[in-house]
């Protein structure tokens, strides 16, 4: 690996992703997967994970270059790639979180598209969520986005 590639690689160099930064490359998916970010799908993104218990000790330059990192690899591999990566190594007992979180991101800007329809549904199959469950989550985030 040249020192470049040890710069820009993305997250070749990490052996293993934190519950921080999988959950958090969960919703940065979400934010990216219809091929934009748009503000308020960001501004969900900071927020959920401001209120988190599981990002209590972060300060702004963790959260900065957690969110590079991300950024960065999704960027360079894709959308699918960082979910692959992410849902590995997310603990089971986040998966209903990081779900409705995704959910309430993909819902900030008031329109689901077709992009993010296969994208919620493909992060339910790779957290193993069962169907009438991850329903019951959109409902809630569909009613929570409403007004």
């Amino acid at each position: 690996m040249g020192l470049l590639d040890s710069l820009f690689g993305g997250m070749e160099g990490s052996t293993k992703l934190t519950p921080q930064e999988s959950f958090a490359g969960i919703l940065m998916g979400a934010s990216g997967c219809d091929g934009h970010i748009a503000e308020d799908e960001v501004n969900g993104l900071v927020t959920c994970l401001v209120r988190m218990k599981l990002f209590q000790r972060y300060d702004g330059r963790q959260y900065g270059k957690t969110l590079n990192k991300l950024h960065g690899f999704m960027k360079k591999k894709g959308v699918d790639a960082l979910i692959d990566a992410c849902t590995e190594t997310l603990p089971k007992d986040l998966a209903k979180a990081a779900f409705a979180n995704a959910c309430d991101i993909v819902l900030a800007d008031g329109v689901v598209e077709q992009d993010e329809k296969v994208f919620m549904e493909r992060l339910r199959g790779k957290l193993q969520l069962d169907a009438k469950v991850a329903k019951t989550i959109a409902e809630v985030m569909v009613i929570k986005n409403k007004g």
